[in-house]
């Protein structure tokens, strides 16, 4: 399948209520600028907002890729979940439908199952699986690591197209991005601007931090720009959020960085900061019998780390 490497991230909805116009106009700008990819979720809350511009924009639907998520309540009917995109979207189809967690939940998105309960993410995969057709042309993942991957791949009829991940200098997914290539797996990365440092002052340096600096001053160019440059020159989709119309712009106008800034920016992690985003959402953070957990699983349990704390993506 062909994935645009820059898309639209829309995820700038997220709890944002009666601005369904400034994110269906800034969704028509990005198309009718040169973007081909728009990834949402029905988590986001916009989905509405995205078909409607998808209808409203003069760019022929065959040439614009939609990927959207479906929550973890609907891990145990992902054919129903997908309806229930269509029908927000408005959309005769979906192109790439993912899950946006491999965890799944009873009744709501926060009251979450252990990891070997059922349905397990691989009895979810088998059911997705099902969409693939008419109105979903291809299914994919999202916030899975080697290890979930080899338990998933081990059991599937078809390959996720699509693995979306957090990613960026300060945890740049070597191995992960590694692996996923070999299996035939497009890496799509959130937050690869650092999340604008919403959740981690820290990881704001992704964009101020003179190393960066240098290399943006090297190409005439942005740092962010810098960031989405690093990660698609690694063969990795790129969905940067904006709703500012010059930044939407500015986003889809990469630069071609030199080898030895790619190992300079491959590096940040060791010479700068190592940081999971996710260790800082508050509304993913848990704890179990004393030990930290995102969306009710332990970092080990996705296999984002051993048991003495190594990162292993």
């Amino acid at each position: 399948m062909n994935i645009p490497a820059v898309g639209l991230g829309t995820w700038q909805g997220l709890g944002v209520k009666n601005k369904h116009k400034d994110i269906r106009d800034s969704i028509i700008h990005a198309l009718r600028t040169g973007y081909r990819l728009l990834d949402t979720a029905q988590s986001y809350g916009v989905e509405p907002a995205v078909g409607e511009a998808v209808r409203e924009s003069g760019v022929p639907r065959s040439e614009i890729t939609v990927a959207t998520k479906f929550p973890s309540e609907w891990h145990h009917d992902p054919v129903q979940a997908l309806q229930i995109s269509l029908d927000a979207l408005g959309l005769d189809y979906i192109d790439i439908f993912l899950m946006h967690w491999p965890v799944a939940a009873d009744g709501d998105e926060w009251s979450v199952l252990p990891i070997t309960a059922s349905p397990t993410f691989v009895e979810t995969w088998k059911l997705m699986e099902k969409c693939v057709g008419p109105r979903c042309k291809a299914i994919g993942v999202s916030n899975f690591t080697q290890k979930l991957l080899d338990e998933l791949l081990a059991a599937a009829t078809i390959v996720p197209v699509v693995n979306q991940v957090e990613l960026h200098a300060f945890n740049p997914n070597l191995k992960l991005v590694s692996y996923c290539h070999e299996k035939g797996i497009r890496v799509t990365s959130w937050s690869t601007l650092g999340g604008g440092g919403e959740h981690t002052p820290k990881a704001k340096e992704i964009l101020t931090h003179p190393l960066f600096k240098r290399i943006a001053a090297n190409h005439d160019c942005s740092t962010g720009v810098v960031a989405l440059s690093w990660a698609v020159q690694r063969g990795i989709c790129v969905i940067p959020k904006s709703s500012s119309l010059s930044r939407i712009e500015e986003n889809i106008h990469l630069v071609t960085l030199t080898q030895a800034e790619m190992k300079e920016m491959n590096e940040a992690h060791t010479t700068i900061s190592q940081i999971r985003l996710a260790d800082h959402i508050s509304t993913l953070a848990g704890e179990r019998d004393g030990e930290q957990t995102i969306m009710g699983w332990t970092k080990k349990e996705f296999g984002w780390e051993d048991a003495d704390g190594n990162w292993l993506t």
